[in-house]
């Protein structure tokens, strides 16, 4: 956005876009997490994790540039992800056998 379309923006909204322009830069994009708490020394002992998951999607990602990898200039595509026609019922009936699993364990 420039700055005159910035400037024709009502107040409120141009206030909202700071104060979000201010919170985003003190977030560091690698882990997500506030730059003054990551970098605190007093805090290197407090960080914890859970166990990754795997993304799914990324994956597909991955998966799809790995297959141009020796093409020329592979940087260059983009790659448009998507969930397959009926994934809706696919997914249910795999919660569902999961929860029945479940319940049989118990």
């Amino acid at each position: 956005m420039g700055l005159t379309a910035f400037r024709d923006l009502p107040a409120t909204d141009r206030l909202l876009a700071l104060a979000l322009t201010l919170y985003e830069d003190r977030v560091d994009p690698s882990h997500g997490q506030r730059r003054d708490l990551a970098m605190d020394p007093d805090l290197a002992e407090e960080w914890t994790g859970l166990s990754p998951v795997r993304d799914f999607a990324a994956l597909a990602m991955a998966k799809l540039a790995e297959m141009k990898k020796d093409d020329d200039h592979p940087e260059t595509y983009r790659y448009v992800l998507g969930l397959k026609e009926g994934w809706e019922a696919r997914r249910a009936a795999r919660a569902a056998a999961r929860l029945a699993a479940e319940a049989g364990e118990g």
